[in-house]
Parts: C-alpha cells; sequence; structure tokens
C-alpha cells in the first residue's frame, strides 16, 4: 500500500505520506517510550531506507539536514535504529513460494540440535554456494528468513522462508528436518497472500476477503462491517 500510494500521487502523494506518517507517530507516542519526531524518522525510513536527511528535516520541521542527522544518531546510540536494508520481492526472482514450518518435539534437546543442523548445514554450503541463506534441493532451493526459538503453551522452532516451488519446500521439510530428525513432528504452511505485511495493511488482501465473505452469502451490511474494521484508522 505505502509504496503504490505514493508514486501513484507524485509530489502531492508524498505529501499525503507525510501527513499519515504523522498521524501514525501521534497515536505510537501515547503508547511508545519515543517522542513524535523520533517516531516520524522511523516510520519515514520504513517507508523508503533512503530517505535523505534533508528529507527528514522537512517532515519533522526542522531547520536543516544536520539536524535530523543528529536525531537518527541518538535513535542509532539507543540502539534503536540498527541497520538500513532493502525489502526485496523474492516472488519476482524466482521464490514463488513462501512457507513456515512449525517443528514440535518432546524433547527440548531435539529441537536445538535442529537449530544447530540448519546453521551448520547453512555454513557448509556457504563455502560452496557463496550464501548462508540458500540450501539446494534437486529441482531449485529454498532461502531460509528466520529461524526463531518460541516458547508458550509448547516449545517449538519457527523456520520462515521461501522455495522456487511448492515441491522444493516439501523436498526441504521431508529431507532437512523429518528424515534427520525422527522426534522431531514438522507442520508445514504455505502463504498464499497476506493481510497485513511488514506492518501495513495489503489492500488487495482486503478485497480477497470481501470476495471470500461474498462467496459465503455474507449480507453488504456484514462485508461493510467488516471492511470498516480492517481500513487503517489513518485515513479516517
Amino acid at each position: 500500500m505505502r509504496n503504490k500510494q505514493t508514486k501513484a500521487f507524485g509530489e502531492n502523494g508524498w505529501r499525503l505520506q507525510d501527513d499519515q506518517n504523522l498521524k501514525l507517530a501521534e497515536a505510537f507516542e501515547k503508547k511508545i517510550d519515543l517522542d513524535k519526531k523520533e517516531l516520524t524518522i522511523l516510520l519515514s525510513l520504513l517507508e523508503n531506507g533512503k530517505t535523505s536527511n534533508v528529507e527528514l528535516a522537512e517532515r519533522l520541521g526542522l531547520n536543516d539536514g544536520n539536524a535530523a542527522a543528529y536525531h537518527v544518531k541518538l535513535l542509532a546510540k539507543k540502539g534503536i535504529l540498527t541497520r538500513y536494508t532493502v525489502q526485496i520481492d523474492w516472488k519476482k526472482i524466482g521464490f514463488s513460494a513462501d512457507f513456515v514450518i512449525i517443528a514440535e518435539s518432546d524433547e527440548k534437546a531435539e529441537l536445538l540440535a535442529l537449530e544447530r543442523h540448519l546453521i551448520q548445514l547453512q555454513e557448509y554450503y556457504l563455502k560452496r554456494l557463496g550464501d548462508v541463506l540458500l540450501l539446494p534441493t534437486p529441482s531449485g532451493c529454498v532461502l531460509l528468513r528466520e529461524i526463531s526459538h518460541c516458547y508458550g503453551d509448547k516449545t517449538t522452532v519457527i523456520i520462515a522462508g521461501s522455495g522456487t516451488s511448492d515441491l522444493d519446500i516439501a523436498f526441504f521439510r521431508e529431507n532437512y528436518l523429518a528424515r534427520a530428525f525422527k522426534g522431531v513432528r514438522t507442520t508445514l504452511m504455505t502463504t498464499r497472500y497476506r493481510t497485513i505485511d511488514n506492518w501495513v495493511v495489503q489492500r488487495d488482501a482486503l478485497d480477497t476477503l470481501s470476495a471470500i465473505f461474498e462467496a459465503k452469502n455474507a449480507s453488504e451490511e456484514e462485508i461493510s462491517e467488516i471492511r470498516e474494521h480492517l481500513i487503517p484508522f489513518i485515513e479516517e
């Protein structure tokens, strides 16, 4: 929503996005231990990591880029702003399917061993492929994005990533996980669409949900009420 919206409106779109960021910053300020200037910087950099200090100063109402740079350095010093990165659409370069695998075991040691196993595999392929993220399959590869050890009702390891096909993801699950660890149970989920991605509500997803509600014979009033609750408050 962010990128499409701002590009579509040109210069006026940037102004619209600035206003939205300010409204978000005002809302967050009541809940988060940061002031409005710091929150506006974070939201602006999330929107575009290449936003210059001059642009930040303009949005913050500061005199020049040096003043904005001072606030950026403060955020880095606090450990809040840790690094600048890029957001890649992996689907457009061949990774057609995103997935999440939940691994469970009655033995916590098995889950820790599974994490070590994946890290060691990454180190092994690093020497041969030059990238710690890729694990090869017979017809493609799997890209691992996150491995998290989680506690709650159950201790689990959650593995998130992308694959060049559903078959490659299934191969990864079967051969890299299930066969290697007999005591680990895995649940595979492949992502079909996202309603929220990187904290932004996806407009296409709202249309998809509306179609689902209509297919279930929901009334126009019910559909309208649901959409009203899904639309971000910043547009009110």
